[in-house]
């Protein structure tokens, strides 16, 4: 998905008395000193559906300097990350919206970043992290935005003002779920790269990363590589498992901590994006493997360079913490339950929802592996029960999810779908390798973006865009003009 290495504050929680949907004291702050961005923060019930009365303060951004009166609300959660002005000042979607004379909100998602609806990310406290809370959350910012606009926004907006909902990755999944479920909420939706079919074992992934290599021209170098690796480390030889941890500047890390992080800094690389200038995997990868060296040094070189900026051991898992959130047995729901966490919140969800663990292919299936065949589903979901308690299920029904959520999408109209050709998420949206999960219409087109990875229909126009991209954008942005109308 699109990840983004963020620093989250601890925020300190307490029960509101406030209304549902009015403004706190720290509305119309300004997101920094230069930003034409302005932060403000909504009131929202713990549980919308009864369980818990409580209430808390969602965070969200506004960039009105397109606004012109008429004109539409453009609404983007990031997701799994913390709100900053980057969703606000530095998407596509600032186009559309010069173009549009529309208003850009970015909204945080409940548990991530400053919006905590608990104090905590206890099991107990997380069984509020539901995607139903978590619609139900921006569907209510909508009705006030609709109903008491002068509530939320600084500037004069029309009520009951045309909502269009975008974003990219699993902030585009929730575009499309929000247009889907609240079609009367959302008038359209532009979901960019959006894993909305779910997979226990996501091997699809390794694939897809796979393909590009194999593009670029170092994927059997690459995949002879990771098999060296695992056959070292499951060896039992000592000497030969001390050679490699040297190779790759660790120390005192378990076998699956060393491929954990190891496979965890190369897959961030593949999301990189393609530009007319250059695939970012030839320098980040390939390279490493056109020098006259083994191919497991040539690994080590790019894994190298791919962590660069963190510091070993400590930091060997730079993404995700797997030893303190997947492997850790004595970090149960009573261990390290701070609000600072965010891929506690993601675990979480990974394993409540929709799991997509990323792992290698079966054997069974007789294909080249280009991850570590040691990372499966028991490394990821090992630690969902330890960490929540014994209410989470393991494994996850994602059989369930799927008929709900992707059962959802085969009836709804007016929701744009974009995915990267290589794009490694691509298996999990309604586009992938094998075709298209959804009918393809004028309704809810699908274009599959040639030559490109994930998201990139979603980042600022560059002269450096793909002709694919800029088609991609000015397609999206036709059928969002047509729908608002």
């Amino acid at each position: 998905m699109l990840y983004l290495l963020v620093v989250v504050f601890l925020c300190t929680y307490s029960a509101f008395a406030s209304p549902v949907g009015a403004p706190s004291k720290r509305d119309n702050e300004s997101a920094d000193s230069t930003s034409i961005t302005v932060a403000a923060w909504i009131t929202q019930p713990i549980d919308h559906f009864g369980a818990n009365n409580g209430t808390w303060k969602q965070q969200y951004l506004v960039n009105a300097e397109h606004y012109r009166p008429g004109g539409p609300i453009y609404i983007l959660t990031p997701g799994e990350s913390e709100v900053s002005p980057m969703y606000t000042e530095a998407t596509h979607f600032v186009s559309l919206a010069s173009q549009t004379n529309g208003l850009i909100v970015a909204i945080e998602h409940r548990f991530f970043g400053n919006s905590n609806p608990m104090p905590d990310l206890s099991g107990a406290s997380l069984k509020y992290l539901t995607l139903e809370n978590t619609l139900e959350d921006f569907a209510q910012f909508i009705r006030v935005a609709k109903s008491a606009p002068s509530s939320l926004f600084q500037v004069a907006i029309e009520n009951n003002a045309t909502v269009v909902f975008v974003g990219g990755s699993y902030g585009g999944a929730l575009a499309a779920w929000m247009r889907a479920k609240y079609p009367d909420l959302v008038a359209a939706a532009w979901a960019s790269s959006a894993p909305v079919f779910s997979y226990v074992d996501f091997y699809q992934l390794d694939q897809a990363m796979g393909r590009h290599l194999n593009a670029r021209g170092c994927g059997g170098s690459f995949a002879q590589a990771v098999k060296e690796l695992d056959d070292i480390l499951l060896s039992n030889n000592s000497s030969a498992i001390d050679n490699v941890k040297s190779m790759f500047s660790i120390n005192g890390a378990t076998a699956l901590d060393i491929v954990g992080g190891i496979t965890t800094a190369i897959t961030r690389t593949v999301n990189l994006p393609v530009m007319v200038n250059g695939d970012q995997m030839d320098n980040s990868i390939c390279a490493f493997f056109e020098n006259p060296v083994p191919p497991l040094t040539a690994y080590a070189m790019a894994v190298s360079a791919a962590m660069s900026g963190y510091n070993m051991p400590q930091t060997i898992r730079p993404h995700i913490d797997y030893a303190r959130y997947r492997r850790d047995t004595s970090l149960s729901s009573e261990g390290d339950i701070s609000v600072n966490q965010p891929y506690r919140s993601w675990y979480y969800i990974s394993c409540t929802w929709f799991t997509d663990w990323q792992v290698a292919p079966p054997k069974s299936l007789n294909l080249i592996a280009y991850r570590s065949r040691l990372i499966d589903r028991n490394f990821w979901q090992g630690g969902c029960q330890s960490n929540f308690g014994p209410g989470v299920q393991s494994p996850t029904d994602v059989t369930s999810h799927n008929d709900v959520w992707f059962g959802m999408l085969k009836g709804a109209s007016k929701i744009y779908y974009t995915v990267g050709e290589l794009d490694p998420w691509r298996d999990a949206t309604v586009a992938p390798e094998s075709g298209t999960l959804l009918a393809n219409t004028t309704e809810s087109p699908i274009f599959v973006i040639g030559g490109a990875t994930h998201t990139q229909d979603m980042q600022p126009d560059t002269i450096y865009d793909l002709e694919s991209v800029t088609m991609a954008k000015q397609m999206g942005d036709t059928f969002i003009k047509q729908w608002l109308q």
